[in-house]
């Protein structure tokens, strides 16, 4: 199985971003990036689709070819402000020693260069076999591995602005009790993510939750594995993420709900002294 860095030549990082705008314009409204970086990276979370998708696609071997077999496509997931699908169209390279294949483009399923091409529309890409594993179920117990958590991810919560493993704690407790608050009102707002370890084989659906520090704007997520035993279920807290990589990482399987937008919003809006100083003022 390759990747679509080692099976699709892109083009160069200007010519690729004008594909992906073309994309973004195509497809119905959505956060693509963040706003600390729109200037320099504009489409960072849609790169980061479009590259995994590509990957699941090629796990599943859902690429349609086309009539002549010069072309292949793989359906985005994604669709336009008129529920039409947007497939992406790829060209063979002939070129010896090159890159098999390169981008021509992302295309309508209406498109009369999709349409002449090819005889149906290709298959989305499917991450799992239980649909209930996408969805938070409320009745089940938050079992979070604190001590695990904040040792092994220290560096993650500096990089959040805390730097005492106390305060850590006391925050970590509150977030917890906010958390399972949040969630038995909201489920969407545990996000699914497709987990996929390359040196072990290893696929499962994990869900990533915001842990709201008092105060504060949400910075990091929960992750949370479900674990299923003869004695009894529940969900384990197992790692944190910054809350920039777990919108990015949920974002291969669905569109973040309105909650989560207002999150990445929020973090851009408030600045770190503040939003620390908040947070320590709602402890003590």
């Amino acid at each position: 199985m390759g990747t679509i860095r080692d099976d699709v030549f892109l083009g160069k990082t200007e010519k690729y971003n004008q594909k992906l705008e073309m994309l973004a314009k195509m497809a119905q409204p959505e956060k693509w990036t963040y706003k600390k970086i729109q200037h320099i990276d504009p489409y960072r979370i849609l790169r980061n689709y479009i590259q995994f998708t590509y990957n699941r696609i090629d796990e599943e071997n859902k690429f349609l070819d086309s009539l002549n077999g010069n072309l292949r496509c793989m359906n985005t997931g994604l669709l336009t402000s008129y529920n039409q699908e947007i497939v992406a169209i790829f060209a063979k390279n002939n070129r010896e020693g090159k890159i098999p294949w390169f981008l021509n483009g992302f295309f309508k399923e209406t498109d009369k260069f999709f349409t002449t091409n090819f005889l149906s529309l290709p298959l989305l890409a499917d991450y799992c076999n239980n649909v209930n594993d996408l969805i938070y179920d409320n009745n089940l117990e938050l079992k979070p591995r604190k001590e695990h958590i904040i040792d092994d991810n220290f560096e993650r919560f500096c990089d959040a602005g805390y730097f005492d493993k106390q305060l850590i704690n006391a925050l970590f407790d509150s977030a917890i009790i906010s958390l399972e608050k949040k969630l038995k009102r909201n489920f969407k707002l545990a996000l699914p993510f497709y987990y996929h370890n390359t040196e072990t084989g290893e696929r499962k659906i994990q869900l990533l939750a915001p842990l709201y520090f008092p105060g504060a704007p949400v910075r990091l997520a929960l992750v949370l594995n479900k674990i299923q035993n003869n004695a009894r279920n529940y969900y384990e807290g197992v790692t944190v993420l910054p809350v920039e990589w777990a919108y990015m990482n949920s974002r291969l399987i669905v569109k973040p709900d309105e909650e989560w937008a207002k999150i990445m919003d929020e973090i851009d809006s408030i600045s770190e002294i503040d939003s620390i100083q908040n947070a320590i003022d709602k402890v003590d």
